[in-house]
């Protein structure tokens, strides 16, 4: 609370024009906002598989006027190869002319999300950007909502609100 306060008067002071959080839940979002300081956004693990607080989380920016920001949206590093794999997501892609991995990033900026996909492969810069010319039909996204309910995983082990 006491840096937000500080980072308050930066704000008033025209140095910084907007303030965000990471992996803030909607508790912890509550405690900020009740300083008196907008939260401009909060950027946090987001998948088809992440938990029911990073989901919770989600929802109350939502709400509230609250940016966010995924990473992970593909699994990461450590797991998009496993993940883009996945027949479901290649043969959505495959309908659409698109990889599973555009379906995945496609799936998050649907849902009102800003996603943040790290490479430094040139090809895959072009692919992450190329997912602003189609749309994923109503099935996809729904079939893409289910998949949390199955299984989650949380690749960072950053849990929303676990910190007091």
């Amino acid at each position: 609370q006491e840096t937000w306060v500080a980072l308050q008067r930066f704000v008033r002071s025209g140095r910084i024009k907007n303030l965000g959080v990471s992996n803030f839940g909607s508790r912890q979002m509550q405690e900020i906002m009740a300083l008196g300081a907008p939260i401009s956004a909060n950027q946090l693990e987001f998948h088809p598989w992440a938990e029911a607080a990073h989901r919770d989380a989600v929802a109350f920016c939502h709400r509230h006027g609250i940016a966010v920001t995924a990473y992970g949206s593909m699994g990461s590093s450590g797991g998009a190869q496993e993940i883009t794999a996945q027949g479901a997501f290649r043969q959505l892609g495959g309908q659409l002319g698109k990889t599973a991995g555009q379906v995945l990033l496609r799936w998050a900026v649907q849902q009102n999300i800003t996603i943040i996909p790290g490479t430094g492969n040139p090809k895959h810069m072009q692919e992450n950007l190329d997912i602003f010319d189609f749309a994923l039909p109503p099935e996809g996204v729904a079939f893409m909502d289910s998949l949390w309910r199955g299984q989650t995983f949380n690749l960072f082990e950053h849990v929303p609100d676990a910190i007091e």
